[in-house]
């Protein structure tokens, strides 16, 4: 089978869960940027490919993919051969595609309606605190995921954690865990916060870094402001 085809923006969070997870087990990928910024998406070559005009989209062979929860899945069936990432064991596996399910239509959601809301109406015209209760709401349900075990779905990383990551460092741009209140979100969200900390001490969350900041870049550049939490630090 010919190596995979990865076209990406590395500004979305869905792309850089697939980046994070060809960095931990080693993938040979070919990468094709697809400028988002620039509409490239909406080209018609990439159009025929992927009708939706969405990034990341995987062709691996016959297969093509359109959605970064599958995309994880596929590769981690055809490449994590310890099998812990997407677990063998039935009742786990749906544990952690639940969690899946939980980042595709709540969390990156709310994510994506307060990011392109800010790009196009500008932060001046943003209504911030019905975002931020909404998103406030997700850390929550976090929080609560991660009563029952170290991880979002079990005691060990899944691609939950990988899939879910990425789009919490996006929220945390706008929505800092560390930001000291009345009552600090480290107190309101202990689990959740040690949880990130953990995460970031991952080699591969260097990816998630890089993208992430060119991400701050272009929404506080079309936004006109910038975003409050301190800036991120040197990248490698």
């Amino acid at each position: 089978m010919p190596k995979p085809i990865l076209y990406y923006d590395d500004r979305s969070p869905p792309v850089r869960s697939c980046l994070m997870l060809i960095k931990m087990l080693n993938i040979d990928v070919e990468l094709r940027f697809v400028d988002l910024f620039r509409g490239e998406q909406f080209d018609k070559d990439y159009l025929a490919l992927n009708p939706q005009h969405s990034v990341p989209t995987l062709v691996h062979d016959q297969l093509i993919l359109t959605d970064s929860h599958v995309i994880l899945i596929h590769l981690a069936e055809q490449f994590d051969a310890e099998g812990t990432l997407w677990p063998k064991d039935y009742l786990a596996r749906m544990k952690v595609l639940n969690r899946l399910f939980f980042e595709c239509s709540f969390l990156f959601r709310r994510d994506s309606d307060l990011m392109s809301e800010i790009v196009r109406k500008e932060y001046a015209n943003v209504d911030v605190a019905h975002h931020e209760r909404k998103l406030c709401e997700a850390y929550g349900i976090m929080e609560q995921y991660l009563a029952e075990q170290q991880y979002m779905a079990a005691d060990q990383l899944t691609l939950a954690d990988v899939s879910i990551v990425t789009t919490l460092s996006t929220v945390n741009l706008m929505f800092p865990l560390s930001t000291t209140t009345t009552i600090t979100t480290e107190q309101r969200w202990p689990r959740l916060h040690r949880w990130f900390a953990t995460m970031q001490q991952l080699d591969a969350y260097d990816v998630n870094r890089i993208g992430l900041e060119k991400l701050r870049q272009i929404v506080e550049q079309m936004g006109k402001f910038e975003f409050p939490g301190s800036r991120l630090p040197n990248l490698k």
